[in-house]
């Protein structure tokens, strides 16, 4: 009776042990994951998705003051013509 208490003994210890394993290697796989999503979330030189927005961001920065520098000169052209056809305006008869 002893070899069959020691075998189940065993037996249980290797399913313990099984269980254990399984649980940390779901770990390790959720570990691999997160520290995946991490690196494509912190800046590395041009490839991650934080260096992406980052460009984009400066892009439309960019894009921005340009667009208001022009919509600033359109309004001084405006002022300009304004003033140039109340100068040239004929008296209506």
């Amino acid at each position: 009776m002893n070899l069959l208490t020691s075998l189940g003994a065993a037996a249980g210890t290797m399913l313990a042990l099984g269980a254990c394993a399984r649980g940390a290697w779901r770990i390790n796989r959720r570990i691999v994951v997160i520290a995946t999503a991490v690196q494509e979330l912190t800046p590395n030189g041009g490839g991650s998705i934080k260096d992406t927005v980052n460009r984009t961001e400066r892009t439309v920065q960019r894009t921005e003051e340009k667009v208001n520098e022009t919509a600033r000169e359109l309004g001084e052209l405006k002022e300009r013509f304004d003033a140039h056809l109340a100068e040239h305006a004929h008296p209506a008869s």
